[in-house]
């Protein structure tokens, strides 16, 4: 298979992936809070913020897909070592680290208020960890980046 094509593809389903996302925002867990709530009436006033806190979490995933369409935009018109990906880069390791603190802050409501079943806490944890995981990462990531970048442009002024 060719670059392009690999970059072809993984756009596509970076794109079904962005519009489940946006889906299961809007419509799906609206909906599943408000059912939720109207089975447990006890816990029905954790409803609005877990739901603000489910889509801050899914916010942070649709930025972190719409920055690596971007970078591979960039790829594929053979642009990448600029700086012009730095941002981009910077933006999922912010996404990365926001989700695991959305995560992190999650725990803690339920903490305070009614915890959520031990998988649902395992899952967060697991989040953070990811998170967090993911988030340095990329930041190792964009220091090869970087000094990629630096040689590109060294070898281009040789040249």
């Amino acid at each position: 298979m060719t670059n392009r094509v690999v970059i072809d593809a993984l756009r596509v389903l970076l794109n079904a992936a962005l519009a489940m996302i946006v889906f299961t925002q809007v419509v799906l867990l609206p909906w599943l809070s408000g059912v939720v709530a109207r089975e447990l009436p006890d816990e029905a006033f954790m409803r609005w913020p877990i739901l603000g806190l489910a889509l801050l979490g899914l916010l942070c995933v649709e930025v972190a897909v719409i920055s690596t369409l971007r970078l591979l935009r960039l790829t594929r018109e053979d642009r990448v070592f600029t700086r012009r990906a730095f941002a981009w880069v910077d933006a999922i390791i912010g996404a990365f680290l926001a989700a695991a603190l959305v995560c992190l802050a999650t725990i803690a409501y339920q903490a305070m208020t009614v915890a959520g079943p031990f998988l649902w806490t395992v899952a967060l944890w697991c989040g953070v960890l990811g998170g967090v995981g993911m988030g340095l990462l990329m930041w190792t990531m964009r220091a090869l980046l970087v000094q990629a970048t630096s040689l590109r442009t060294d070898m281009e002024m040789v040249i």
